[in-house]
């Protein structure tokens, strides 16, 4: 359009003035912004919302089902079932064999691969940066192969546990570099967690399979570190919400 220019900028509103914003250029450049402007706008609205909130949903999701799941373990087992103060993981998700923790604990993924699903499709959007996606679904397919796969069935739980964590790790990497909004000190820290998860779960790791000593407490923390990243996404749109977009419109001179 002659003597207008339209150009799509990074929005520090919350996702109600976006839509306000957008209905209020609509209103006055209706031949300018169409509805289907005005419904990008909304979903990217949504966007924002879910992976503002999503994250800490599914924090506690995954805090959840490991918590109902040792607690069921330990009443089944009548006491510790590794007969130590803290089990693996696998432990409270598998024993007693074909308990009801197994039910709790395969319930409880699902319901967290399908949030990681959702919330890491929207911040791929926001970001919009689609690499970290592909790595993203070989993790959720990892994480319940070890979720179905009790680990006094096949050493393949382990496996899976260990793919897990390596395209976690991976596509966080992917995530905090292509992530152009985010502060030096932000991309710093997760980075770090990300060096952190891969540290703690290798030691345990190759503790528990090599040389057969257990050491729990490095699993939980490598366990609750990648969620903990995942929390970042929350505090960078709570603090700066540069997730959304928006038409500004501006009029510049005409050219005769």
């Amino acid at each position: 359009v002659e003597g207008v220019e339209v150009e799509r900028r990074s929005c520090p509103q919350a996702s109600e003035i976006h839509c306000t914003t957008m209905s209020t250029v609509h209103d006055h450049y209706s031949d300018l912004v169409t509805d289907a402007d005005l419904e990008r706008a909304r979903l990217k609205a949504v966007e924002h919302d879910l992976v503002k909130w999503g994250p800490l949903s599914l924090f506690l999701t995954f805090a959840l089902t490991l918590g109902l799941s040792a607690f069921v373990s330990i009443r089944l087992s009548e006491g510790s079932p590794c007969e130590d103060w803290l089990c693996d993981i696998s432990v409270y998700g598998g024993s007693p064999e074909n308990g009801a923790e197994q039910i709790i604990f395969r319930t409880g993924f699902v319901l967290v691969a399908l949030q990681c699903l959702v919330i890491c499709w929207g911040r791929c959007r926001l970001i919009e940066s689609f690499t970290c996606s592909i790595f993203y679904g070989a993790a959720i397919v990892a994480m319940l192969m070890m979720a179905f796969i009790p680990f006094y069935a096949s050493p393949v739980h382990f496996y899976s546990a260990a793919a897990t964590f390596a395209c976690l790790a991976l596509g966080q990497w992917s995530d905090a570099t292509n992530d152009r909004r985010a502060s030096p000190s932000m991309t710093t820290a997760r980075k770090a967690m990300i060096i952190a998860t891969v540290t703690f779960f290798g030691i345990w790791f190759g503790a528990e399979i090599v040389a057969e000593v257990d050491w729990p407490v490095l699993e939980y923390i490598a366990a609750f570190l990648p969620f903990l990243y995942f929390t970042t996404w929350s505090y960078q749109l709570l603090t700066l919400p540069t997730g959304l977009h928006y038409l500004l419109i501006k009029e510049t001179p005409t050219v005769a």
